[in-house]
């Protein structure tokens, strides 16, 4: 098996169930932004990973290699968890092999939703949680994290958190983007085809397209086109691996220093 195949296979494999163990490339933990839970409100945790130097795990769409970061959770009856909520990626690279994910330190941040009623004086909130870091060579790892918190009839915002969610919120890709999106391609059909026309004056023009469900991979070349009539156009081949029957492409679009998550319908069949 190839070097570039081990890593698919890797991203395949089942890590939930397994003994936890000791990561590598990484510090890892689980936070909360309130020092407690009240009945029938929300409250945000964040799994919080700081990569060190040379190290990145994988974004929700990793592309061509990796795996994404997964948390499974075991909640108190009543209980509900939100997927999670994925900051802008960034454009990183494998063996050579480029890839979505993440070299800068994140929050992957999860809602998670009391019932009316608490019956008891404390909760815990368990996560199962798996990745993969890689720098020369890639390193799976898994680990469970508790949180242990109080019931109590309000919440408040924990002065040693509440800071880094802050900065996590303003991570995730906005959804006013600064042009109209619109396919010019099918569903399912071989290129796919993307025009960006500016709503506003000084739109940026856009670098990079990540894919948030596989579409496009991230080993195509991609190249945005400006027209003559101010707007700007993608051309580029589907992935091989792409879901069938999409009736959308969602994706957060990199221009500049600013990111924006998009969902352009495509044309008609």
């Amino acid at each position: 098996m190839g070097k570039i195949s081990s890593i698919l296979a890797l991203s395949l494999f089942p890590f939930f169930g397994l003994a936890a163990q000791e990561s590598k490339g990484l510090d890892i933990s689980l936070i909360s932004e309130t020092p407690s839970v009240a009945p029938g409100k929300t409250i945000t945790v964040g799994l919080r990973i700081h990569h060190h130097s040379g190290f990145h795990t994988y974004w929700k769409n990793p592309g061509i290699v990796g795996m994404a970061t997964a948390i499974k959770w075991k909640l108190p009856d009543g209980f509900t968890a939100s997927e999670i909520r994925w900051p802008y990626p960034e454009l990183t690279s494998m063996a050579g092999h480029p890839c979505h994910g993440y070299e800068r330190g994140v929050i992957l941040i999860v809602e998670i939703t009391a019932p009316k009623k608490i019956p008891t004086k404390m909760v815990t909130f368990t996560a199962k949680t798996r990745w993969m870091c890689c720098a020369k060579d890639c390193y799976p790892g898994f680990k469970d994290f508790t949180l242990e918190l109080p019931v109590s009839d309000k919440t408040i915002l924990d002065p040693k958190t509440s800071q880094h969610f802050k900065r996590a919120r303003n991570e995730m890709p906005s959804k006013a983007a600064p042009w109209e999106t619109t396919m010019t391609s099918k569903a399912d059909a071989k290129h796919i085809k993307l025009r960006l026309t500016p709503n506003k004056a000084n739109a940026p023009a856009p670098d990079y397209l990540f894919s948030e469900d596989g579409q496009i991979s991230s080993n195509k070349k991609q190249k945005f086109t400006k027209k003559n009539d101010g707007s700007f156009c993608l051309e580029v081949l589907r992935s091989e691996f792409s879901p069938k029957n999409k009736t959308s492409l969602p994706a957060v679009i990199k221009a500049g220093n600013s990111h924006f998550r998009i969902s352009p319908t495509y044309l008609q069949l």
